[in-house]
């Protein structure tokens, strides 16, 4: 996000660093604060600037963990979202993005999500992110501040951590192949899920900022195609040139995971005159194209894409 930004913007980025689920990387054409965005110290920094626009992406962003440690869960997304819309209303800043997450539907009944569909979310991570929209809405509507909210749907690419395995289904999956060790798949194969390549999000995110039409609106942000499971892995070991009787091992699923998700992208592509660039298939060959030239080693700090290009 902040690679498409610097070049039109001056951007400031606030990050505690100690995201599991990614590879930490600054810009260095940023200005970097290091706070927890439910630091009351992070907003006296911010004062020092004057803000055209919010992205509010920072998110403990992962269903397990959630019932590890509900607490953090619960501050960063629930909390964290009402003090950031707060001073969205207090400053008067024009633009607020959040992105929110499919965990706030729930389960489907096998029908596509629509952005109107009842909100049942059948994990911790689902009700705190589903909190921080109330607070959007609470806070902004009718307010000077216009908001745009995105429930992301499965986003995968280069920039994950991939040695860790309780985030992101898959990177989960890639790593194991990565490894050459067997896949071990919690729940059924016969789940299915939708998927959109990294680009692709970061993409719309970015046309939203000046898109009148995505003012104070809300939308699925995927690729509308529902992968079962099983198909998935047959797609990755294919790619990464990997026999099709690799290992599968089945597990038990784990806490508040949903056994199907698929969204329904009509109102996002009418909105934003917008389908997704990469097919299923070819978003995961440019996965492995950077996955296949990292270390097999635990800590990939300095392995970032964007880091790697610049070395």
């Amino acid at each position: 996000m902040v690679e498409k930004l610097v070049k039109d913007f001056r951007v400031i980025i606030v990050d505690t660093l100690k995201s599991v689920g990614g590879i930490s990387y600054v810009n260095p054409n940023a200005i970097f604060l290091n706070y927890d965005i439910c630091d009351n110290a992070l907003f006296e920094e911010l004062d020092k600037y004057k803000f055209e626009a919010i992205y509010h992406l920072a998110a403990q962003s992962a269903g397990e963990p959630a019932y590890n440690d509900p607490k953090n869960d619960i501050l960063t997304n629930s909390y964290g979202t009402f003090l950031l819309a707060k001073y969205c209303l207090e400053k008067g800043i024009k633009r607020f993005i959040y992105t929110s997450t499919v965990a706030v539907y729930g389960s489907s009944d096998g029908n596509r999500f629509t952005e109107s569909d009842s909100i049942k979310p059948d994990s911790i991570y689902g009700v705190s992110k589903y909190s921080g929209e109330l607070f959007v809405q609470q806070f902004l509507n009718n307010s000077n501040t216009k908001y745009t909210i995105f429930r992301v749907f499965n986003t995968y690419g280069p920039g994950e951590n991939i040695n860790f395995v309780k985030k992101g289904m898959l990177s989960i999956y890639a790593s194991y192949i990565w490894r050459n060790k067997p896949i071990i798949v919690k729940g059924s194969l016969k789940r299915y899920r939708d998927f959109l390549f990294i680009e692709d999000n970061i993409n719309v995110l970015y046309n939203s900022l000046q898109n009148k039409k995505s003012y104070n609106q809300i939308y699925n942000l995927s690729s509308g195609e529902k992968i079962v499971i099983e198909d998935l892995i047959r797609i990755m070991l294919k790619v990464a040139g990997k026999n099709k009787n690799y290992t599968i091992n089945e597990a038990l699923g784990t806490p508040g995971d949903s056994f199907g998700t698929h969204a329904s992208i009509d109102k996002l592509s009418s909105d934003f005159d917008w389908t997704p660039k990469y097919s299923l298939t070819e978003g995961i060959f440019k996965y492995f194209e950077w996955i296949y030239k990292l270390p097999l080693k635990d800590n990939l700090t300095g392995y970032h894409p964007l880091e790697m290009a610049e070395k």
